[in-house]
């Protein structure tokens, strides 16, 4: 009887254990852009830190991080996703964004980042403020 408690016990362990990586594989995780690149855009639950470096038109800028630089579209899926950046009260440039889930322009390639969700927008502590 004790051996059979022992391994049921054992099972739900290793069940929960399962469980539990499973999870953390799941649950977001920051990634730089070139690891986003590397896997294709396929990063599963990422999320990426990116700073403004250029507004090209009200829905397309230039953003980088320490490991690159990749075009962000804010064009792609709904129209309440749509962001423009030309805009007063949207990101300008040196602000810095956390973004999730991006995937590839599948007009673009590589280049261009589309069907991302904004999650918070930063001011860059190196830029003084302005007043």
């Amino acid at each position: 009887m004790k051996k059979t408690i022992a391994l049921v016990l054992s099972m739900i362990l290793a069940l929960v254990s399962l469980s539990c990586i499973a999870q953390a594989e799941e649950s977001p995780r920051f990634v730089t852009i070139r690891e986003w690149l590397d896997a294709d855009g396929e990063c599963g639950s990422c999320m990426l830190l990116l700073k403004i470096t250029q507004i090209l038109n009200p829905v397309l800028a230039v953003a980088a991080d320490d490991t690159g630089t990749v075009n962000l579209f804010s064009g792609n899926g709904e129209e309440s996703m749509i962001i423009n950046f030309m805009s007063d009260e949207c990101p300008q440039e040196g602000a810095i964004l956390v973004i999730a889930n991006p995937r590839f322009n599948e007009f673009e390639g590589t280049i261009e980042m589309a069907d991302w969700t904004l999650l918070r927008i930063m001011r860059d502590p190196a830029i003084g403020t302005e007043e």
